[in-house]
């Protein structure tokens, strides 16, 4: 089925028939399912009918992939304003550059996947990872399952830890184009930091120190076979 082709029918139907549609409601809910790859026409339905405004918003808002940083301040002033789409979003990507993430995570309760996204390597260090709360013993997006985090330079290996910390049910983690600081020590006791992990990804990551680094934070935690590159199995 065409999904263009269902969108613009759905269009000029409810245009015609606000109030008493030709056809169930669910087959109309059904077509705005099929246009979630058509962010344009689901904002045009959001819009310009009320009616089918909220199944609109739904779909928009179930899994966002914010491609600026531009797009993720309107997306976070969205939410602030609205908190009945806090609950909503399920998948979160966006680029990851000089902030800190978890002012935005920790109000979104029904996060399943989250993605630091770059193109090129960002420099990550305490300061954006900083938060109101202490995040020492400190969880954001505790429904989180799945976190991919993409093409990242982290300044000490306590920094990376952090993170990871900061999100204790995940069991699929990805990391892709990872390094730590070749000088960077590993701080006594930092290591309390434990994943029980279904997989684990490294892709594209020359830096042992990354690989090496997430073995010893899964160990003895892992339920089931790692699913890593042949050239870091023992």
């Amino acid at each position: 089925m065409d999904n263009n082709a269902n969108c613009l029918h759905l269009s000029s139907l409810v245009s015609s028939t606000l109030q008493f549609p030709v056809l169930p409601w669910e087959v109309i809910e059904s077509v705005i399912d099929l246009c979630s790859g058509d962010k344009a026409t689901l904002r045009a339905f959001a819009l310009t009918c009320s009616q089918l405004h909220p199944r609109s918003l739904f779909i928009l808002f179930t899994n966002v992939d914010i491609q600026s940083p531009n797009q993720l301040i309107h997306f976070y002033d969205a939410v602030q304003a609205q908190p009945h789409l806090r609950p909503i979003v399920q998948s979160l990507s966006f680029p990851w550059d000089g902030f800190s993430p978890f002012p935005l995570l920790s109000i979104l309760p029904g996060l399943r996947h989250v993605t630091f996204d770059r193109n090129s390597l960002v420099k990550i260090d305490d300061t954006q990872l900083s938060h109101p709360t202490p995040l020492c013993g400190g969880q954001f997006a505790t429904s989180l399952r799945s976190l991919t985090v993409r093409g990242a330079w982290f300044q000490t290996r306590t920094t990376f830890i952090r993170l990871l910390s900061a999100f204790p049910n995940i069991e699929n983690l990805t990391c892709e184009r990872l390094s730590i600081d070749a000088h960077a020590p590993l701080v006594s006791g930092n290591l309390s930091c434990r994943l029980q992990l279904q997989t684990l990804n490294i892709l594209r990551c020359e830096d042992e120190r990354v690989a090496e680094l997430l073995f010893r934070i899964a160990q003895l935690e892992i339920v089931d076979p790692l699913a890593i590159p042949e050239r870091f199995r023992s």
